[in-house]
């Protein structure tokens, strides 16, 4: 089709001899125009094919109805606004935060992985069982929780070196357990 028919055919008025065009060709004709209203109406990127798909239904929906008092073009600057206005009241009602890049996906690690995980958790577990409450609060503190050693100590209110040697005693301890336990698995 020539842009003069082009022109002529959507922005003619309305006849009752003439063919009203086709979606197809007002889709095809004003998509870009239809996207660039809806970005300065304020649609988030994320939300502009929604909502321009929205303003094509209303389109095929209505175009019928145009009764060509004004130029297609403006029928469906109209119809953006309407479209952008619900589209700001309900990302103003959405709880999500939309974000440049997506989080990378966490992938569960394979069974066999998660079960030594688990079993080691359990053992490191039982072994703390095995330490007075002062030593294990600072092991866990200090090895786990990777806590300074100086707050290590403001938190379990003892002086500085009482909480080295209770680490130290601790970290004795521990490692002593596991050696037994892998000697033993060995055997």
């Amino acid at each position: 089709m020539a842009p003069g028919e082009q022109a002529a055919l959507l922005s003619a008025p309305r006849a009752a001899d003439r063919d009203v065009p086709s979606v197809r060709s007002v889709v095809r004709l004003y998509a870009p125009f239809v996207g660039r209203s809806l970005r300065y109406l304020g649609i988030g990127e994320s939300d502009v094919e929604d909502a321009a798909q929205e303003v094509f239904v209303v389109v095929l929906r209505r175009l019928d109805d145009f009764e060509g008092r004004s130029s297609l073009q403006t029928w469906l600057y109209g119809i953006c606004v309407r479209i952008a206005l619900a589209y700001r009241r309900k990302v103003s009602r959405r709880k999500e935060h939309v974000v440049d890049e997506p989080p990378a996906p966490s992938i569960p690690p394979p069974q066999p992985a998660k079960l030594e995980q688990e079993e080691a958790r359990a053992r490191l577990q039982r072994i703390l069982e095995g330490l007075d409450e002062a030593k294990r609060s600072v092991f866990v503190l200090y090895e786990i929780e990777r806590m300074p050693m100086k707050e290590v100590a403001e938190a379990l209110g003892c002086p500085l070196q009482t909480a080295y040697s209770r680490h130290q005693a601790a970290r004795k301890h521990v490692l002593g357990a596991f050696e037994r336990q892998r000697r033993q698995e060995e055997a």
